[in-house]
């Protein structure tokens, strides 16, 4: 499969451009759960900028980014207003809301191993997104519904239904050059 972004000009390889994405996000998403909303929003639009520039097609990338973060924006309000997290307000702080813009500019790397594989994309999110979460949570001092195994069932149920639907708006959106899909 040809690769879905322009590679820095050729100067990283395929390989190279996806640990780079993966590590980007792994230090921005530390960033943003540490020091909070207003370092947040600076760390992604310093992360957004420059992965802009690096990818084939910049507006429908961006599109994508705004459909993502939609969809989480609307989740983790859902989140909050039901308790499954208690954020000390009635909306999702803007570094959670951040960490949906992350995570949606590493759709197109590190997380291409999911694309059209449906029952993979439902089982990785429904697994991996209550971690995500209880890391985030303990990290930022957001309470977790309790028990806490109630509220990581209710998020990993909503994630294995919400990442198929992110993975599948990103290969409808951002088709590689001669890749159907």
């Amino acid at each position: 499969m040809a690769a879905p972004h322009s590679l820095m000009a050729g100067a990283l390889s395929e390989r190279q451009h996806i640990v780079l994405n993966a590590a980007v996000f792994q230090i921005a998403w530390l960033v943003c759960v540490w020091f909070g909303s207003l370092i947040a929003v600076l760390t992604t639009a310093g992360v957004v900028a420059p992965h802009l520039t690096l990818v084939n097609n910049a507006r429908a990338e961006l599109q994508y980014i705004g459909k993502v973060l939609a969809i989480g924006f609307a989740c983790d309000w859902l989140f909050v207003q039901t308790g499954v997290l208690a954020t000390g307000g009635t909306l999702p702080p803007a570094w959670l809301t951040c960490l949906w813009v992350l995570f949606a500019t590493t759709v197109g790397y590190p997380m291409r191993l999911f694309h059209h594989r449906m029952v993979l994309s439902a089982l990785g999110g429904g697994l991996f997104a209550p971690l995500s979460y209880y890391g985030g949570a303990k990290l930022a001092g957001v309470a977790l519904m309790q028990p806490n195994w109630l509220g990581l069932l209710i998020i990993g149920l909503s994630w294995a239904l919400i990442f198929p639907l992110v993975i599948h708006l990103y290969t409808q959106a951002i088709r590689p050059a001669g890749v159907e899909s």
